[in-house]
């Protein structure tokens, strides 16, 4: 399977010089790099889909997608929140679902089990599945610096729906809003790509293009002049599997214990990914603090990223949001580059961010700065609980960590150079 970015380069989607940079964001502050990309404003969300369809040989959407309701309906929210999958347009026996990795075979035969239907896959990018999984499931992800982008398609979910077309069943009937005909016509108006059911690989000039979505209801003639998703009427779905064991639901896992300080130097110097660093650094954080948490910070605003300590919440910690320029802790330490000790001022971002920890509001905390690319690009925040106090002659070993997690960083990066 050819690579996201070399297809991008040679569609002349972007150069190759906004493939490195995208990859350095992605060893930095994580997610696809795609995602990467559309957050650099490096690529456009069509081309991206466009690339995202040549490579994994499959149709392709992107732009303002309305849902069909009875498809998400199908299926839970947290089965779409584990595989970062969309139900899209049900018919009879067919779904259609937008998906991250259409590749997943393990998400196909959850997802047909789950809905009893033949199962057909279709590409976007991660950013638009994150739109819609909070439009049709209130699945809140970060969308980072690209959630402006998205703007207008948060405004229209908020604007009163459109009546329904003619012939659509009244409530109470049954469960599939579109007849087989109806399905097909609906796609045939989508903009996106067609392909014959999976076999040898076709040359790049009989690959038929991405185009933007044509909304229904719209009078503009799609631009598509061959097949469009029509085609999955004659393509065989992946089907329900006879037998289905769903997953465990994952355990509380226990927190890991303590790192010395050595332990953790060594451990940073083997780094291979950028949540090893986040292990590492909290790992030692934890044999100094009740409490420690790492942020991200990029394009003007905090964001957590990992926690560990007493009363800390994972999934709260990924919730907190702190605009930088507003007053603040995190926001000062930033602006000036340089590591705070002290108690903390009254101010709404500094409560915030006391809330995603558990509450309580500690004697003093410290804070870190940490720089790579020659910008602070992560924040180390610790302290010792409500009331509690961080002794000042504890500190200087995370100054230490600090810059050695800037190298780590660096190796990193050049490996994808």
């Amino acid at each position: 399977m050819p690579r996201l970015g070399e297809i991008l380069v040679q569609d002349g989607a972007c150069d190759p010089d906004a493939i490195r940079g995208a990859l350095e964001n992605q060893v930095i502050f994580g997610g696809r790099l795609g995602t990467n990309l559309l957050e650099m404003g490096a690529v456009t969300e069509e081309a991206l889909a466009a690339a995202l369809g040549r490579r994994h040989r499959l149709p392709a959407l992107s732009g303002e997608l309305p849902l069909d309701p009875k498809a998400l309906a199908l299926l839970r929210p947290e089965v779409a929140d584990r595989h970062d999958v969309v139900p899209y347009l049900v018919a009879d026996r067919r779904l259609a679902i937008l998906a991250c990795d259409p590749s997943d075979l393990a998400m196909l035969d959850e997802v047909a089990f789950a809905t009893g239907k033949q199962v057909h896959p279709i590409v976007a990018p991660e950013a638009r599945i994150w739109t819609l999984l909070r439009e049709g499931y209130g699945i809140e992800r970060q969308l980072r610096g690209i959630e402006v982008e998205f703007g207008s398609l948060r405004r229209r979910l908020t604007a009163p729906a459109p009546p329904p077309p003619a012939g659509t069943p009244a409530p109470g009937a049954p469960e599939d809003l579109l007849g087989e005909g109806e399905f097909d016509a609906l796609y045939a108006k989508t903009g996106a790509f067609a392909l014959a059911p999976p076999g040898p690989a076709a040359p790049d000039d009989e690959i038929i293009e991405l185009t933007d979505l044509i909304l229904p209801g719209d009078e503009a003639t799609p631009p598509l002049a061959a097949e469009v998703l029509a085609s999955l009427a004659r393509a065989p779905g992946h089907a329900p599997p006879a037998r289905f064991v769903a997953p465990a639901a994952p355990r509380a896992e226990p927190e890991p214990s303590p790192l010395g300080f050595d332990e953790a130097l060594r451990a940073l110097e083997g780094v291979t990914e950028r949540g090893a660093i986040a292990r590492s650094v909290l790992r030692h954080a934890r044999s100094r603090f009740r409490r420690a948490v790492l942020l991200t910070v990029n394009r003007g605003e905090a964001r957590g990223w990992a926690g560990l300590g007493e009363g800390v919440d994972a999934e709260q910690v990924g919730r907190l949001r702190l605009a930088l320029g507003a007053p603040g802790v995190v926001d000062t330490v930033v602006r000036t580059q340089a590591h705070f000790l002290g108690p903390l001022p009254k101010t709404e971002a500094n409560i915030r961010l006391l809330k995603r920890l558990g509450g309580g509001v500690p004697g003093n905390a410290f804070l870190v700065p940490i720089l790579a690319l020659g910008r602070v690009v992560n924040v180390f925040y610790a302290d010792n609980g409500r009331g509690g106090v961080v002794d000042a002659g504890g500190v200087g070993e995370l100054l230490i960590l600090a810059t050695r997690i800037a190298k780590s960083y660096e190796t990193l990066v050049a490996r994808v150079r």
